[in-house]
């Protein structure tokens, strides 16, 4: 009976050890569990600090290949710019050629006539007279008194935009399609540049209109050098217009050319419709 009634005792004790022996086991397994969750979240941050080292490989590795691609482009429009120059420059001397053949072959029919119309005729008294004046000297007569003969030395140009040209991208050259005045045929309406087509001092205008809700910038360039600059600008307001205009002298030689073109992308744009009508001239003043 003793035994019995010690084991009774014993038996709330011996209960809650075992009880707490499951309880301890059981929290066991939850820190493996969550150790393993842990070295699992671990190794998957490390995956993703790779994925993220990859990825900021790739971004690095597309700046250079944007860079080089930038470089590329430029490259690209400097020799668009240089081969617009050559068929500027090409053009200039077939037109001199053209010219040189018109003017050899003029000279040649007035030296004709002139050997026609320079006779002798008798007068009453039979004196030999020759004619006063030949036709060579008649036309040289006319441009001593300004009679409206033009000077064929004479170099000037005119141009305007005939149609708009909406928000123009950085480096876009204006192209002044509308040409009313082109003495020395130094001025391209294909690609808006005028080619030197004798050295001296120059004059050039140009006024630009930009249209509503935005702003132009552009400079006049001499060759690869900027002469000046225009920035025109409506303050982001509907149905509002600007211009504005620019002049330059400057000293060139034969083959320089002188365009207009924009700095950075523009977000206005350049007007060449009915009413406002973008211009660029330019004359040699000696």
């Amino acid at each position: 009976m003793e035994t019995f009634y010690c084991v009774m005792i014993l038996l709330p004790g011996i209960m809650a050890a075992v009880d707490m022996q499951i309880e301890i086991s059981e929290i066991r397994n939850i820190l493996q569990q969550q150790e393993s969750q842990i070295i699992s979240l671990r190794e998957e941050n490390q995956a993703i600090r790779k994925d993220v080292s990859r990825l900021d490989m790739e971004k690095h590795s597309l700046k250079m290949e944007i860079r080089s691609l930038r470089k590329h482009v430029d490259r690209l429009d400097l020799e668009n710019l240089a081969l617009k120059k050559e068929v500027d420059s090409l053009g200039l001397i077939i037109s001199r050629t053209g010219d040189d053949e018109t003017k050899l072959t003029d000279d040649k029919m007035e030296h004709t006539n002139e050997v026609y119309r320079v006779g002798v005729m008798k007068d009453i008294n039979g004196i030999r007279n020759r004619y006063p004046i030949t036709r060579r000297e008649q036309l040289k007569a006319k441009r001593l008194i300004g009679t409206g003969q033009v000077n064929t030395q004479t170099t000037a140009f005119y141009a305007y935009m005939s149609k708009d040209e909406p928000h123009p991208s950085a480096h876009h050259q204006l192209i002044f399609d509308e040409v009313k005045t082109n003495l020395g045929n130094g001025y391209s309406k294909f690609t808006g540049t005028f080619t030197v087509p004798t050295a001296g001092v120059y004059v050039f205008s140009y006024t630009l209109y930009t249209g509503n809700n935005g702003a132009i910038n552009f400079d006049i360039h001499v060759n690869d050098a900027i002469y000046d600059s225009i920035y025109g600008e409506t303050n982001d307001v509907s149905a509002d217009y600007d211009s504005d205009s620019g002049t330059i002298v400057v000293a060139l030689n034969q083959g320089d050319n002188v365009y207009l073109r924009s700095s950075k992308d523009c977000t206005g744009i350049v007007l060449g419709g009915r009413y406002a009508k973008s211009t660029f001239a330019g004359w040699k003043l000696n």
